[in-house]
């Protein structure tokens, strides 16, 4: 590579890094004086190598431009690999960015047949300048899937966030993708479904709303309130310096914001808020106290079932295994409460004394609606559900089982040909060595096209979103990427960003670098 390459390279490198890390494309100046620093305290008076530093362009214009290349690289080869893939997965999600336009997140996973690993991309951020009905998001979704030249005939699942317009009967964006695709498999995200579920009764959302109310005065209700308030339980050595403020997007953090508030209520109750009625009724009534201990140790106990859903990667037959145990346990936590053992619930011992029967009777009714709840809503996953020992386990499973039936419905395969393979793998001596590798690297690399159908069945099934966990989490960082010191980012360069932050693959800079015409007067 000649010098004027190398630079462009490097270039090229540091562009990478600040879109990774979504920086703005001014800071790139910056890294240059860093780097200019080091230079001169590591090298001392090597004119040469300042001088390298010197040439690299590193102007906000030529970041700019070169994060534009980067972009498109990582666009273009990734339409190359789905393509070649047999199969994709679609999650779906929107939200407003800061200067309220809304993006339509769309994230792929799909299995890469070069390198033989499933991967997790972002495929588009999709803005909508004027209405958000399911009409105006599937023209935008179908107007670019048909520019990419994506097939709706290889998308094998369509996972949303269960918004109206996303799953409306007749004008939904799944209805009218399903159109194009009558073999579509869609469901709601597994965690949005798992927050709806576990949704409060009314007496005991009434205390949730009443502790909610009393921590968010105790922390925002002013600024001098609040210094004296951290104050206070740093001279008394509280386990948590502060408490959580808490609203209803913040969903997922209700159990930590609970569980803070349980663990220094005893310091709080010595403070007397007067001038807030939520304080005076959770204080004033030791009954409260028991509701508060069990919407404790119950925030608690699904705060960790949304934490183990939570992450990007996993599995639908993860998701699912976690909610149908989750779901077993609410059996032995109704059970614990009706025998008034409170080994789950050991919040509630400290207030037994003021529990009535009355009190446990409604613990015990949440918990049982809440099984039920839980039973009818994941009555779509049932024969997903199903075919999971298939994929985890294809050793244990029995070739004439109901599994096959619905492998065949799903996936489009013959059921005679799936039996006979099943046997002819769980009798193969070659693949008994990876029993103990990833389900993704034993189906990805080590079961060949020998056995067709279960290949295509399990990649088809591993293929699939068990949730829009991922969309979440580009959104987070479209806010911080786009935040107000950097409202005028074009839709353009938003989308470029966020490609690059989101996408596990590196481009070939050298090849980059020599393909352009470089020049050091930029």
């Amino acid at each position: 590579m000649s010098e004027q390459e190398k630079s462009a390279e490097a270039a090229l490198r540091v562009c990478w890094t600040l879109s990774k890390h979504q920086k703005p494309f001014s800071d790139s100046e910056i890294m240059k004086e860093c780097m200019l620093e080091v230079a001169s305290a590591l090298f001392g008076e090597r004119k040469d190598v300042v001088a390298a530093i010197q040439s690299i362009p590193m102007s906000a214009r030529s970041n700019t431009r070169r994060m534009e290349i980067l972009a498109t690289d990582i666009k273009s080869s990734l339409l190359e690999l789905l393509e070649k893939a047999p199969c994709y997965a679609i999650a779906l999600d929107e939200s407003c960015d800061v200067v309220d336009d809304e993006q339509i997140s769309i994230f792929v996973r799909f299995f890469d047949v070069e390198n033989k690993i499933f991967r997790e991309e972002l495929l588009a951020i999709l803005p909508l300048k004027g209405n958000t009905r399911g009409e105006d998001l599937f023209k935008a979704i179908d107007k670019f899937i048909n520019n990419s030249n994506i097939r709706y005939d290889k998308i094998v699942s369509l996972s949303t966030d269960g918004a109206p317009a996303m799953i409306g009967k007749e004008k939904g964006v799944v209805k009218k993708i399903r159109d194009k695709n009558p073999s579509l498999i869609s469901y709601q995200c597994i965690i949005h479904q798992t927050a709806l579920c576990g949704k409060l009764s009314a007496t005991l959302k009434e205390v949730m709303d009443s502790l909610v109310q009393l921590i968010n005065f105790m922390r925002s209700h002013s600024s001098l309130q609040h210094r004296k308030f951290k104050k206070f339980l740093s001279e008394c050595d509280a386990v948590y310096s502060d408490l959580l403020q808490h609203n209803n997007v913040r969903w997922l953090t209700k159990g930590q914001v609970v569980e803070r508030f349980w663990l220094i209520k005893d310091l709080l109750a010595n403070l007397g808020y007067a001038g807030s009625k939520e304080a005076l009724r959770v204080h004033n009534k030791p009954a409260q106290y028991a509701n508060c201990g069990f919407s404790e140790g119950y925030s608690e106990i699904f705060k960790c079932v949304n934490i183990e859903l939570q992450g990007n990667g996993k599995l639908i037959c993860d998701l699912i295994q976690s909610v149908s145990a989750f779901r077993r346990k609410l059996d032995i936590f109704e059970k614990d409460i009706a025998r008034h053992e409170f080994i789950h619930f050991p919040t509630i011992l400290e207030y037994k004394k003021e529990n009535s029967e009355e009190d446990v009777a409604v613990f015990v009714r949440f918990l049982s609606d809440l099984r039920d709840e839980f039973a009818t809503r994941f009555q779509d996953f049932a024969e997903i559900e199903k075919l999971s020992q298939f994929l985890k386990f294809p050793y244990q499973v029995d070739a004439s089982a109901e599994w096959t039936d619905v492998a065949a419905k799903l996936f489009s395969v013959s059921k005679s040909s799936l039996q006979v393979e099943i046997i002819d793998l769980q009798e193969d001596i070659s693949l008994q060595i990876y029993k103990t590798v990833s389900t993704e690297e034993f189906w990805g690399k080590h079961v060949s096209e020998k056995y067709e159908n279960c290949k295509k069945v399990a990649i088809n099934l591993a293929t699939m979103f068990g949730s829009t966990y991922i969309c979440e989490s580009s959104f987070s960082k479209m806010n911080f990427s786009k935040n107000t010191y950097r409202s005028r980012l074009t839709h353009d360069h938003l989308e470029d960003i966020l490609c690059i932050s989101c996408t596990p693959r590196t481009p070939n800079f050298k090849k980059l670098a020599q393909d352009r015409r470089c020049n050091f007067s930029h």
